[in-house]
């Protein structure tokens, strides 16, 4: 069973994040992922419908909070389950030669 992106993960960006660095993801995924750049692409028009339905969310200060609470239990627990003393696997771009997405925008993986 997949499970299921949380709306910090759709953007990009450390749940930590502040107004501004969510609106620049927002923008930055919204430009690449636009359905004009990627004429007939199904994916990239699910996946624009899942940025900007995030950024409705996070840029909302009262729905993020909403949010936060509600995915707080579900966090924790998943956490618990992998386990603190796992060492992380390397990103797999790092693990090819192939040269790193050209973004406007570089983001960072979180903690």
């Amino acid at each position: 069973m997949e499970c299921e992106a949380t709306l910090y993960e759709i953007l990009e960006v450390s749940p930590h994040a502040s107004a501004q660095v969510i609106r620049a993801a927002y923008r930055c995924l919204a430009q690449c992922n636009h359905p004009d750049k990627n004429p007939g692409s199904a994916a990239a028009s699910e996946r624009q419908a899942q940025i900007n339905f995030a950024y409705g969310v996070l840029s909302d200060p009262g729905k993020r909070r909403r949010d936060d609470q509600r995915m707080g239990a579900q966090q924790e627990s998943d956490i618990e389950r992998r386990g603190s003393d796992q060492a992380m696997p390397a990103h797999p771009k790092a693990m090819n030669d192939t040269p790193p997405v050209s973004r406007a925008f570089v983001f960072r993986p979180f903690k």
